[in-house]
């Protein structure tokens, strides 16, 4: 058993993020995300709207969870772990802004459509082509011509995990990177890093470690940490299995082979196929085909 909870599991993002006892550790990463912006405005204070929102949560145990939030000055910010990548991955992220954006919708024609910024911050645990070699990427709407922002109404921000790629703490320059460096090795670490520099961390290195949990929240965390190893002990078996069953047929079609067998493997071990497309990013219309 490691020292530290996994803040990738639902339970170790949620406990980190996700409550209200805990809110400094989220106000303090947010900060620390945007305060190189112009204009910037810290965030003092946030409510968490996740019970308010009924529609948002997890599409299935172990693939995606999301925390919603609105700061004192009305910004919205839903942040988001995945630790495995989805077919339309990022339809899915528009239709999370749009859902935010059209819940500020007032009835009666004196609204003048005078709306609130809305944030996506996700992170991946996986990388994604698109993104290419950042580990944070910032989306929003902007004049494709003159490339300058033409509303702070939207912004999506991605963070690929993979793509962060310090391995000692020496090389972290700034809080947004100590934040990722101690998320990343926390599951294995004595003691957070940066403390000296950062107080707050003090006080998350005390409570995140797995003795500091109580019976009952022990009991959820360890299931939550049984899901998340199998999830990713099955996708990298799949993928190492098809990928050289694939070399050994030597045929063109390899490529078609790894995704049968990685889809196959995962039936074999019980997944259903609507989880299989969500955990592979391959069509659920293609993963009845390849069972059938």
């Amino acid at each position: 058993m490691a020292r530290r909870i996994n803040p990738f599991t639902d339970f170790g993002f949620k406990y980190i993020f996700g409550r209200e006892g805990a809110k400094e550790y989220l106000i303090d990463f947010l900060n620390g995300l945007l305060k190189d912006e112009e204009n910037f405005e810290p965030i003092e204070d946030i409510r968490y709207t996740d019970k308010e929102n009924k529609g948002s949560g997890s599409l299935d145990r172990g693939i995606i969870y999301d925390i919603n939030c609105v700061t004192t000055s009305g910004k919205q910010f839903i942040v988001e772990m995945q630790n495995s990548q989805q077919e339309f991955f990022f339809d899915r992220s528009i239709y999370y802004f749009c859902r935010a954006i059209n819940e500020q919708g007032e009835r009666g024609q004196n609204w003048k459509y005078n709306l609130r910024p809305v944030y996506i911050v996700a992170f991946v645990n996986f990388e994604i082509p698109e993104l290419g070699d950042q580990v944070r990427t910032d989306v929003g709407f902007c004049n494709l011509q003159t490339k300058e922002p033409i509303s702070d109404k939207a912004r999506f921000i991605y963070i690929q995990l993979p793509k962060f790629r310090k391995k000692r703490k020496e090389d972290c320059k700034n809080i947004f990177e100590w934040w990722i460096y101690n998320l990343i090795n926390m599951e294995t670490m004595e003691q957070l890093a940066f403390i000296k520099q950062h107080n707050l961390f003090q006080r998350l290195s005390e409570i995140t470690e797995y003795a500091a949990l109580n019976k009952e929240q022990r009991k959820v965390y360890d299931a939550d940490l049984k899901a998340y190893r199998d999830l990713t002990n099955s996708i990298e078996f799949a993928e190492s299995k098809g990928r050289q069953e694939g070399r050994q047929e030597g045929r063109q079609e390899g490529v078609s082979l790894e995704r049968s067998k990685i889809v196959s493997t995962l039936f074999r071990n019980g997944m259903k196929p609507d989880t299989i497309s969500q955990m592979t990013g391959i069509s659920e219309n293609e993963v009845n085909r390849i069972l059938q």
